[in-house]
């Protein structure tokens, strides 16, 4: 339901899409931000490469609020785990993702029970399966930017970005992987201590083997993904 306070709309994250009344006065709320607002207030600003923190999310779980998507992810990942039920233990009770409701996306609803919840929901619907699809779909939307930067912000807003994604395919590759990484330079065994992985796409090479390939290109030898950030950037 929709809720109106000091001139603006707010949306229950606990009780049913069309309840007439929220059952409850404590339940958190989420702030329904207008195109307008959006593009004035976090849009890039003159003389500056980087958009301002959208920090307009607010937890369904224990209401913190003024939440960027990703420390949204990280919130309810370390915070509010499966096993964590919320209001009193009702475990088939649906929840809705702040993200989708925010920027009225259908589909926003979300359970605990045999699911990771809102983290789960997030990865399922709000994050890509590399960085290399996150950088061409925001290159996509800058290259259109001068037309209607509406999309860029929103998309920023709603998308994890590539620093999420990384970790969760090393989590995932640390998980599956029994055997030492291959170095796709070199066709060698990587050691552990002599590895490392670019933040854009996390593939994994001998530390002297890519530092050697980004001196001359600017791209990671595997999926061409560029670096868009300083190429030493890398972490171990």
């Amino acid at each position: 339901m929709s809720l109106f306070l000091n001139g603006r709309t707010y949306r229950c994250l606990v009780c049913a899409k069309y309840s007439p009344v929220c059952s409850e006065q404590h339940h958190p709320l989420q702030r329904l931000i207008a195109y307008d607002e959006l593009i004035a207030k976090y849009s890039r600003k003159v003389n500056r490469d980087q958009y301002d923190a959208i920090d307009i999310y607010t937890c369904p779980y224990c209401g913190l609020d003024r939440l960027t998507v990703d420390r949204l992810y990280e919130h309810a990942r370390d915070q509010h785990p499966r096993s964590a039920i919320p209001n009193g233990g009702h475990q088939l009770q649906l929840l809705h993702c702040p993200v989708c409701v925010c920027f009225r996306l259908e589909n926003d609803c979300f359970t605990q029970q045999n699911s990771g919840g809102l983290s789960e929901h997030l990865l399922s619907r709000h994050c890509f399966a590399s960085t290399h699809q996150y950088w061409e779909e925001f290159k996509l939307r800058r290259e259109f930017c001068c037309m209607d930067e509406f999309e860029l912000v929103r998309f920023i807003a709603t998308f994890l970005p590539p620093r999420i994604i990384a970790s969760e395919i090393v989590a995932s590759q640390n998980c599956s992987n029994q055997l030492p990484p291959v170095c796709p330079i070199c066709l060698e065994q990587i050691d552990q201590a002599a590895c490392k992985s670019l933040q854009l796409c996390v593939h994994q090479f001998h530390g002297p083997c890519i530092d050697r390939w980004l001196e001359e290109k600017k791209c990671c030898p595997v999926c061409r993904s560029e670096c868009y950030e300083d190429p030493s950037n890398l972490c171990h």
